[in-house]
């Protein structure tokens, strides 16, 4: 026995006004990490776009179709949902892999298969090689808080005068290669947060942050792997909301089309729907 056919109208109104809602936090989401800059998967940011802006269209479309009947606009809303339905089912349950994958600590630092991980990997060790050279000599401003013995140990090559180098960073080098896989502004902010340089092992030095931040204390390939666990996870609990809108939707619009069977004043369905369902 289906709930009555105004319930059902306000319920489905106020779960596209949902939909709406949660489509603009997407599409929030993605303008902060772009202010941000510190992405490290960039078609996850495309893709993450493109499901907010059509969740909106879902939830829009949804809210004119039971406002102003029309047949072009149910027609859009119904695709979208069976699509948004069936997408967001599959990412979830990807998602889902991909949580069991990194809680089981099937990858590592040497064979990791995360997107942009083995790129990322190739610029930071090429950073290594280029960093601090000779080719690239780089500036400590303050000298007194560093040890030169651990910087003549490391090959370090720096100097203390300005005027002859003013580089504190790798992508202030003449050598800076650009290689697919994390921005170089992300792996700065890994460097400043978790004070790490490096991927596998530790690096003497900061690379992508600014070097007089003093000595790095780990290397950054778990917190890379924290973070993208962080980001799965967020990414997570967001398909799961659509995933039960789109449930209750769907269950909703089954007792809809029942009860518009049986009451044809309904202002939801075209009537096109009502005479192909009394024949």
């Amino acid at each position: 026995m289906c709930l009555p056919l105004k319930f059902i109208q306000l319920f489905i109104r106020i779960n596209c006004f949902c939909f709406i809602i949660l489509g603009i936090v997407l599409i929030s989401q993605v303008f902060v990490t772009l202010s941000d800059d510190v992405s490290n998967d960039g078609n996850g940011i495309v893709f993450t776009f493109s499901v907010g802006i059509a969740v909106i269209i879902v939830g829009a479309s949804g809210l004119l179709s039971s406002y102003c009947p029309n047949f072009c606009i149910i027609f859009i809303y119904s695709c979208f949902i069976i699509f948004i339905g069936v997408l967001t089912v599959y990412i979830t349950i990807s998602l889902t892999i991909l949580k069991d994958q990194l809680f089981s600590d099937k990858f590592d630092c040497k064979t990791s298969e995360l997107p942009a991980a083995q790129k990322t990997k190739e610029q930071i060790l090429w950073a290594e090689t280029q960093f601090c050279k000779h080719d690239c000599i780089c500036y400590i401003e303050r000298i007194q808080d560093w040890n030169s013995d651990y910087l003549e140990n490391n090959r370090i090559h720096y100097t203390t005068n300005k005027q002859m180098s003013d580089i504190t960073s790798y992508q202030k080098c003449k050598k800076w290669i650009k290689i697919e896989g994390a921005s170089s502004s992300y792996i700065a902010f890994l460097e400043e947060k978790y004070h790490c340089s490096g991927w596998c092992k530790s690096h003497p030095v900061y690379l992508f942050s600014n070097i007089n931040n003093g000595i790095p204390k780990d290397a950054c390939y778990r917190y890379f792997e924290q973070e993208y666990e962080y980001y799965v996870n967020k990414s997570y609990i967001d398909y799961l909301i659509v995933d039960f809108l789109y449930l209750f939707n769907l269950c909703f619009a089954i007792c809809q089309c029942y009860q518009t069977n049986r009451y044809k004043n309904s202002r939801i369905y075209p009537q096109i729907l009502y005479e192909l369902a009394s024949q």
